[in-house]
């Protein structure tokens, strides 16, 4: 792409060379007081051609070498962030959806509320081309897990894995809502994760944690150990597209991952309570065992004003989570 850019530049530079010295000579035969007229005119054709020529190439340029809204480092990028205190955390939110097209302005109004409550941080957005040219380019041994993964689900809960170990920074779902700013929560711990609220099959010390809001500092150890359980869990069972998602790339992969971690002695981590990041969720919505929930409904299914009564609910919250689950038939 650079080679072409520069083909095209060079090109465009030797035409503009060209029609000034056919000019030029055209000028040079003009007596004294046609010239200065004729100089005048010559200038402002020169100035609209210039800027007609650059306007063109510019439209030629975007058509022919389309900048994606998300900036893909290689390895050798240094990314000057501000860290989050002690922790090593960078601010940078990822998000991730399939394509930059978003389903509904409800989905754009959650996507917002991340710039309107972290300002200072970069916003990087990815689609499933970003994450897959994003993993080819920096773990290619991780591709062709990520190829046989026939969920969408299960091939962006890898690649947001991914980012944490490769930039750090902040992972927050498409269909979470922030409510105000959190970093001062994230100054101590290198690994962060956040509580749901409700009891599942599994959890950790007590805790159901989900990957819908994480953070880190770059390169941690816990995500290579994630990635590598997931690689070999593919390995033993080849029928992986067939088994839930939790349990191949999502929640359950990652709690055993967590309570490995933890067993090991580990103490740079962090699992806040549900009550700040996850307030209610698809076993407690409805009043299903929490009474604040009862005005929350879960697959998409509130209306704006529903979801600003939900979210009433909950005042000790930094961040809520909708459980849109678009991926298992419920709305975005």
């Amino acid at each position: 792409r650079k080679d072409l850019s520069e083909s095209w530049q060079s090109r465009l530079g030797n035409t503009l060379a060209r029609h000034f010295s056919i000019k030029l000579k055209q000028l040079q035969c003009l007596s004294s007081d046609k010239l200065t007229v004729a100089m005048a005119s010559n200038l402002l054709v020169k100035f609209v051609s210039v800027i007609t020529l650059l306007f063109c190439g510019i439209l030629i340029g975007r058509w022919f070498f389309p900048v994606s809204d998300i900036h893909v480092y290689n390895s050798h990028d240094k990314i000057r962030h501000e860290t989050l205190g002690e922790s090593g955390i960078p601010c940078i939110v990822h998000q991730t959806w399939k394509s930059h097209r978003l389903l509904s302005a409800r989905a754009q109004r959650w996507r917002n509320s991340w710039a309107r409550c972290l300002p200072d941080c970069k916003h990087m957005f990815w689609t499933d081309e970003d994450n897959r040219r994003h993993i080819g380019m920096h773990f290619p041994w991780l591709l062709p897990t990520y190829e046989c993964l026939n969920s969408g689900l299960q091939k962006s809960d890898l690649a947001k894995y991914t980012y944490l170990l490769h930039y750090g920074g902040i992972y927050a779902g498409i269909d979470t809502v922030c409510l105000r700013d959190f970093r001062n929560l994230l100054s101590k711990s290198a690994l962060v994760f956040a509580n749901m609220d409700g009891r599942w099959l599994r959890s950790v010390n007590g805790s159901y944690v989900q990957n819908s809001l994480m953070a880190s500092r770059p390169e941690h150890r816990f995500w290579m150990a994630l990635l590598k359980r997931i690689v070999a869990k593919r390995r033993r069972n080849k029928a992986v597209g067939s088994t839930p998602p939790e349990q191949t790339t999502g929640s359950v992969v990652l709690m055993e991952e967590l309570q490995q971690y933890l067993d090991d002695g580990r103490t740079d981590v962090r699992v806040f309570p549900s009550r700040y990041f996850n307030p209610f969720s698809w076993i407690t919505a409805g009043n299903q065992g929490n009474p604040k929930a009862a005005s929350c409904q879960t697959m998409g299914n509130m209306n704006e004003d529903q979801e600003a009564a939900c979210v009433a609910a909950f005042p000790e919250a930094y961040v809520v989570h909708m459980h849109s689950k678009s991926w298992g038939g419920g709305k975005l």
